[in-house]
C-alpha cells in the first residue's frame, strides 16, 4: 500500500536523523518555510511532525522552534520501527552488525525464558501447546526447502519460528522487541539463508526443540550450546556485513514529489535550485 505524503516526510526527516545529516539539537526551519522548502503543503508537514514528535525524534522548544532530539538518548522502539520500514533506506554495515550481534544473544536468552516458563506449567500440569507449534512450524519449512521455495519465503517462515518462540517466553517486553524489529530480521535472514545449508539448519533446530523437551532443570548447557551455534552459523553474515559500506545512505528519495531529495542540502537549496548530480546507489544488502 502506498505510503501517504504525511508518512513520505517524516520517513525522509527519519532518514536524515539516522544517517547524521540532522544532528541532534539542530534546528528545523519554521513550518512553512520547510513547507516550501520540501515542496509539500504545511498540514501534511504538520502531520508528519507529529508522528516524530511522539517518537521523540524531535521537540517544540517555546521561542526556539523545533529541534532534533538526540537518536541515542531520546528515541526508542518506536523510532527503530518506522526506520525499518524506509525501503529507501539502506542501513549500512555498522548498525545491521550491531543488529545481529543482538540478535544472536537474544534468540537463546528466548529459549531460557520458554524453558523456564514451560518447567512451571509442567509443574502447575498445564498443557503446553507451544511445543507441538514450533516443531509444525520447522516440519513446515523443511517441506519448504525440499520444495525448493526461493530464500525470501524461508526466511519469513524462520522469522514466523523465531516469534513464536519469542511468544512462549510470555514476556511483552521481548515481544514487542521482536514485532518491531521484523524488517530487520528479516534482511538478515534472507541473505543468511544465501550463504548457509538451510537443510542442515533446521536439522539441528528440530534435534535442539526435540533435547529441550527431556532436558530437566539444568538447562544452562544447551543454552550454551545453542548461543555457540547461533555464533558459528552466522559467521558467513558477519563476514558479509563487514564488507559491505559502513554507513547508511538514501538509495532514493522516500519523498515521492518529483525532486528525488536524498540530503538536508538538497533540502536547504529549495525547490529552485538546480538538481544535485547524485551518484547511483546499488542495494548494499
Amino acid at each position: 500500500m502506498a505510503k501517504t505524503l504525511p508518512d513520505q516526510i517524516a520517513d525522509l526527516l527519519i532518514a536524515f536523523i539516522f544517517t547524521g545529516e540532522l544532528r541532534a539539537g539542530d534546528k528545523l526551519p519554521p513550518e512553512n518555510q520547510l513547507a516550501e522548502l520540501l515542496s509539500v503543503d504545511r498540514t501534511s508537514l504538520r502531520m508528519a511532525l507529529r508522528t516524530l514528535g511522539r517518537m521523540n525524534a524531535v521537540h517544540s522548544v517555546q521561542g526556539s522552534g523545533i529541534r532534533v532530539c538526540d537518536m541515542y538518548q531520546d528515541m526508542g522502539l518506536d523510532f527503530l520501527d518506522n526506520l525499518y520500514r524506509i525501503p529507501e533506506l539502506e542501513l549500512g554495515g555498522e548498525f545491521l552488525l550491531s543488529g545481529l550481534e543482538l540478535f544472536n544473544r537474544a534468540i537463546p536468552t528466548a529459549v531460557k525464558l520458554a524453558l523456564e516458563k514451560r518447567r512451571r506449567a509442567e509443574q502447575a500440569g498445564e498443557d503446553i501447546p507451544s511445543d507441538n507449534r514450533l516443531l509444525a512450524m520447522v516440519q513446515t519449512m523443511y517441506e519448504g526447502v525440499e520444495q525448493g521455495l526461493e530464500t525470501a519465503a524461508l526466511a519469513r517462515m524462520e522469522v514466523e519460528i523465531i516469534e513464536a518462540l519469542m511468544a512462549a517466553t510470555g514476556n511483552q517486553v521481548l515481544q514487542a522487541s521482536t514485532n518491531s524489529s521484523r524488517r530487520i530480521r528479516l534482511l538478515l535472514t534472507e541473505k543468511l539463508f544465501e550463504l548457509i545449508d538451510v537443510k542442515k539448519h533446521l536439522s539441528f533446530q528440530v534435534g535442539m526443540l526435540m533435547r529441550a523437551r527431556k532436558v530437566g532443570d539444568d538447562f544452562g548447557p544447551l543454552i550454551d550450546e545453542y548461543l555457540e551455534y547461533i555464533e558459528t552459523l552466522t559467521q558467513p553474515l558477519y563476514e558479509h556485513l563487514r564488507s559491505i559500506p559502513e554507513k547508511p545512505r538514501l538509495a532514493s528519495s522516500p519523498l515521492k514529489n518529483g525532486r528525488n531529495i536524498r540530503s538536508w542540502q538538497q533540502v536547504l537549496a529549495g525547490p529552485d535550485a538546480p538538481p544535485e548530480r547524485m551518484p547511483l546507489v546499488k542495494p548494499i544488502l
